[in-house]
């Protein structure tokens, strides 16, 4: 997901974009309406025209269940439209989760977590510039997040710890033994109660996708302990 706001001339305008109709790397291509400028939909570059070189804010945005945003957000609007598939179409990943990754980061910092590894490990501490991150993955619905790992001048290193009955997905950090739902972020029981971790961009990707447009990117390879910083 990316902000529409630019910087034309001095002025800050909002972009109406469309389906170029072709591909670049297997991503598609849209245009603006404005300045009929190139852009590539997933990193939000602009590859030529007038704009080219301009980067659109990428903005934070998280692939989950229903079920779940509902219950987090009970008061969330729907932005219902026909498609294939469904209202927003079918997302596969839980069905074929090792052809996916979750991409975190931009540009050569981008570095990518395959849901194959994530599933192995549930929980990923480790670095990505400029953040010190923990990376989750729901087991059941092969959903995943990333989260930085900085609380105030403590950088944390989490473990996975057992649901209770809840059935809430929770971890316990190793400095504080304070207790944190994986998926919110926040802090539910022990010292650090009430505090959150900040929820870093990230998105799904298949795998092959993703090295066609990070090519300088890093694939997380399965450590045998967690990275400090």
């Amino acid at each position: 997901m990316h902000s529409r706001f630019v910087q034309i001339d001095g002025e800050k305008k909002i972009l109406e974009f469309g389906h170029e109709g072709v591909l670049y790397r297997q991503s598609f291509v849209m245009y603006d309406t404005l300045t009929d400028s190139k852009w590539n939909h997933s990193t939000g570059l602009a590859m030529a025209g007038k704009l080219a070189g301009t980067q659109l804010e990428l903005q934070p945005s998280w692939v989950v269940r229903w079920d779940k945003w509902k219950s987090m957000h009970p008061n969330t609007k729907v932005l219902a439209r026909a498609g294939r598939g469904g209202f927003m179409g079918t997302y596969v990943a839980d069905q074929h989760y090792s052809a996916f990754g979750l991409s975190v980061g931009l540009g050569p910092q981008a570095k990518l977590y395959p849901y194959d590894l994530l599933l192995k490990e549930e929980i990923v501490n480790d670095l990505v510039t400029p953040y010190s991150v923990v990376v989750v993955i729901d087991p059941a619905h092969k959903q995943a997040m990333a989260f930085s790992r900085t609380v105030g001048d403590k950088t944390l290193i989490f473990k996975p710890a057992k649901a209770k009955a809840s059935g809430k997905l929770l971890m316990r950090d190793e400095a504080t033994g304070t207790l944190w739902d994986r998926f919110s972020g926040e802090a539910i029981e022990g010292p650090l109660k009430g505090k959150s971790i900040l929820p870093l961009i990230s998105v799904p990707w298949l795998q092959e996708r993703w090295r066609q447009i990070y090519q300088d990117g890093i694939i997380y390879q399965r450590s045998p302990s967690p990275q400090k910083p």
